[in-house]
């Protein structure tokens, strides 16, 4: 079949036609962490485990990033975390504002027992302008020296409860077409 279709056409041999112009959505790249890692230290922390390549398909499109991050810690302990562009050495999206030395991160929690899971969601824009691929990464950690984990809890016992459960976590980039999303 070839030429223009009409909609019942269309819809009686199967074809659907295409909404305005194509698609807003242009491109997704998901990825699931469900083993279990651990960083300690006194600022974020590259999580390594969150490393992900992506080539936008065009110059001028807006990329959605979002992550879910199951988390544990060694005691009571603020987490943070961020998006970060390794490819280019900077902090990607939403943080909060620059006020003298404090952090300027994506996402906060308090985590009130070492047998807690926390699971903050880090969401953010981004705006690349170029089709090159780009690494991308989630930095992370735990107030002062206190261990974060990933996935699990501190206790990390072999039993069959809620607290000791295993968990999992993602990391998703969405490209939209440039004329479909708005940022101010």
């Amino acid at each position: 079949m070839s030429g223009i279709i009409g909609d019942n056409v269309g819809r009686s041999s199967g074809l659907v036609k295409s909404a305005g112009g194509g698609g807003v959505i242009l491109k997704v790249k998901s990825m699931k962490f469900t083993g279990t890692a651990s960083e300690t230290g006194t600022s974020p922390t590259q999580l390594s485990d969150f490393d992900m390549s992506f080539a936008p398909t065009t110059s001028d499109g807006k990329l959605f990033f979002q992550a879910y991050i199951c988390a544990g810690v060694t005691t009571s302990a603020s987490i943070a975390f961020y998006f970060y562009d390794v490819t280019n050495s900077t902090i990607i999206g939403a943080y909060g504002d620059s006020d003298g030395t404090r952090l300027q991160v994506g996402v906060t929690d308090s985590i009130t027992d070492t047998t807690y899971h926390s699971v903050p969601s880090l969401v953010s824009w981004h705006e690349p302008g170029s089709t090159n691929s780009i690494d991308y990464t989630i930095f992370g950690n735990a107030h002062l020296t206190k261990t974060l984990y990933i996935n699990r809890n501190n206790d990390y016992v072999d039993t069959s409860t809620i607290d000791n459960a295993l968990g999992a976590s993602t990391f998703t980039i969405t490209e939209y077409a440039a004329g479909s999303v708005e940022l101010t």
